[in-house]
């Protein structure tokens, strides 16, 4: 399955990106890692929305 979540930045990059934006980004915070560390060139930004960030701060209170 990773091999098809990665498959999703290749034609950006392919294209030219500058950037690329990974939103939301706790789902494919692994994903970003591995695909970063083959390609220093592109520019990746992880964006955590609100909501998902309220789940993991609870999930944190609660001890999970």
């Amino acid at each position: 399955m990773q091999r098809k979540r990665c498959a999703r930045f290749c034609p950006d990059i392919e294209e030219g990106a500058d950037a690329v934006m990974v939103k939301p980004a706790g789902p494919y915070l692994d994903i970003v890692s591995r695909v970063k560390a083959v390609d220093r060139l592109t520019q990746w930004q992880a964006y955590q929305v609100s909501g998902e960030y309220a789940m993991i701060c609870a999930a944190a209170d609660r001890g999970g």
